[in-house]
Parts: C-alpha cells; structure tokens; sequence
C-alpha cells in the first residue's frame, strides 16, 4: 500500500512538472520587459514634444517695437 501511495506521489510530482509551461513565464517576462521600455520611451517623448513644437500666444498684443531716438553722441576734440 505504501509503495502504491509513493509511486502516486511520484507520478503526480512529475505530472506537474511536466504541465507547467515554462516557456508562457519566460514570454509573459520578456512582453513585461519590453512593455515597460516603450513605456519608458513614449514618457521621454511626450516630454521633449511640448519643448519642439510651442504654439505661439494668440492672446499676446503685437505692439510694434519701440524705436528710441539715438542719444546724442558727446563731440569729441580734435586736437
């Protein structure tokens, strides 16, 4: 009766083992990896986007640019 019971115990052991599906972890690792790497790489995207292309601001008066009369330039002595 034992030596039944150990040899179940045995079969069963192996069954399991043999079931699992190692490669499934491996891949499901491995999508994970490559997952948080585009992530990673769209973050750094969206924020060096915004600094590329600035819309200008609409609701900014243009105001033409002051031109200030040149000061008067100090004579200077012949000698």
């Amino acid at each position: 009766m034992k030596k039944i019971f150990k040899i179940g115990v045995v079969v069963t052991f192996f069954l399991a083992i043999g079931c699992t599906n190692r490669e499934a972890e491996a891949r499901k690792m491995r999508e994970d990896a490559e997952a948080k790497a585009r992530a990673e790489a769209a973050r750094k995207e969206m924020e060096t986007l915004p600094k590329a292309f600035q819309t200008p601001d609409y609701f900014k008066k243009n105001e033409p640019a002051k031109n200030e009369p040149p000061a008067a330039e100090e004579e200077k002595a012949n000698p």
